[in-house]
């Protein structure tokens, strides 16, 4: 069971790096946002597992439903990294 968790990980911990990235691109093209808005979202990718599910399921993102699932991958690797770092999976 451990090398499937291992892979979950790796596959989480990759579309996780993507969804940081989209989910950055995304605030910066946006053009309704103020500039204050787009700085503050920015800053919030210092905590992005949970600024990215809530900017993907904000009215404002409008991002289609496999990149709303999607943007949950940061939190799974950052729990799966923890649970590997903590020794619950062995």
């Amino acid at each position: 069971m451990l090398p499937v968790i291992w892979t979950i990980f790796a596959l989480s911990a990759v579309g996780g790096f993507i969804m940081v990235a989209a989910y950055w691109l995304d605030i910066q093209d946006r053009r309704d946002l103020t500039f204050g808005r787009r700085v503050a979202w920015s800053a919030g990718t210092f905590l992005f597992p949970l600024t990215i599910p809530i900017y993907a399921f904000s009215a404002g993102a409008r991002w289609p439903r496999f990149l709303r699932v999607a943007a949950f991958l940061p939190a799974v690797a950052l729990a799966l990294f923890f649970a590997f770092l903590f020794g619950i999976f062995s």
